[in-house]
């Protein structure tokens, strides 16, 4: 039990440094590409307990308004997240747009710009690798790129 708890602080230590160069990113990507002036930019980690697993999830969601008030809105998601348990570990980093949808036509269609994980046992692995990703997406030059051409 001791080894499972050295585990859940080093994940909170690691993410919440994946969290703070992630929300660097976002404010970059913010500063960078022109949402209009009716966005919405959060942050926010969960830690989410799912049947004998944990999952930990840093969150940055840009909220663009296409109608006035928000009553339709595309929203585009960097996730960074972590599920663990004491035989299995999964890292994903992605950046999900949900196309534009209005409110009233948003379900589950999210369009992935960018996704990369690994699964194994190794806890240590998933958290080297999360790292690796968040610095990689650092390194972009403009990590909505592909998002832009599909609009084009």
């Amino acid at each position: 039990m001791m080894q499972v708890q050295q585990g859940v602080i080093g994940v909170l230590a690691s993410l919440g440094r994946f969290h703070e160069e992630l929300i660097d990113i976002s404010r970059r990507i913010l500063r960078e590409h022109d949402f209009g002036s009716d966005v919405e930019l959060i942050h926010h980690i969960t830690i989410e307990s799912i049947e004998q697993c944990v999952e930990f999830t840093s969150l940055h969601r840009f909220t663009v308004s296409i109608v006035p008030d928000f009553a339709g809105c595309k929203e585009i998601e960097i996730v960074a997240s972590v599920l663990f348990a004491e035989s299995a570990c999964t890292a994903v980093l992605e950046i999900r747009s949900d196309e534009g949808q209005t409110v009233e036509e948003s379900g589950e269609r999210k369009l992935t710009l960018y996704e990369a994980s690994v699964d194994g046992a190794e806890l240590s692995a998933a958290i080297g690798f999360l790292g690796n990703a968040v610095r990689d997406m650092g390194n972009l030059a403009d990590p909505l790129k592909d998002l832009a051409e599909r609009q084009v």
